[in-house]
């Protein structure tokens, strides 16, 4: 036989459905904000990883070519062509020439290396509290010229 069921029992899962409620809109808020987080940790990585692709790309054609043409290595880095390309091309991720630094060390020893650093760049963050944009790490890249000469 089946319970009649009581004005007590009736309220009492009215007032669980109300907390069921604000229980699911704060775990969502915490589950929100991990996702913003790990998506903006995905960015991060990409462009970091990105960044240091191109730079060894550009160490590398550099090495081979001409170590000592800095503004071509840089073009290689921001364009992926050695020359300069037509006005008003986008740079990679709004590179600058400031934000990319070309050094031949140790010339004419056999330490001689081509070092290419990538800094000074940042990159867009979504998340609560310091969402922006963020300062990205340096790149930096390392290429012994007596391999290639």
């Amino acid at each position: 036989m089946m319970k009649p069921t009581t004005h007590r029992s009736i309220s009492r899962r009215r007032r669980s459905k109300g907390a069921v409620l604000v229980e699911m809109a704060l775990i969502y808020l915490v589950f929100a904000c991990l996702l913003i987080g790990a998506f903006d940790f995905g960015q991060f990585l990409f462009v970091h990883q990105a960044l240091v692709e191109r730079a060894r790309y550009a160490a590398r054609w550099g090495a081979i070519n001409d170590p000592t043409n800095t503004a071509s290595i840089k073009n290689m880095v921001r364009y992926f062509q050695a020359a300069d390309p037509p006005a008003g091309t986008a740079s990679y991720f709004n590179l600058t020439d400031a934000n990319i630094t070309v050094a031949n060390n140790g010339s004419g020893t056999d330490q001689n290396r081509l070092d290419l650093t990538i800094s000074g760049y940042s990159f867009t963050v979504l998340s609560p509290y310091i969402g922006g944009n963020l300062p990205g790490i340096p790149v930096t890249i390392s290429v012994p010229l007596g391999l290639y000469n």
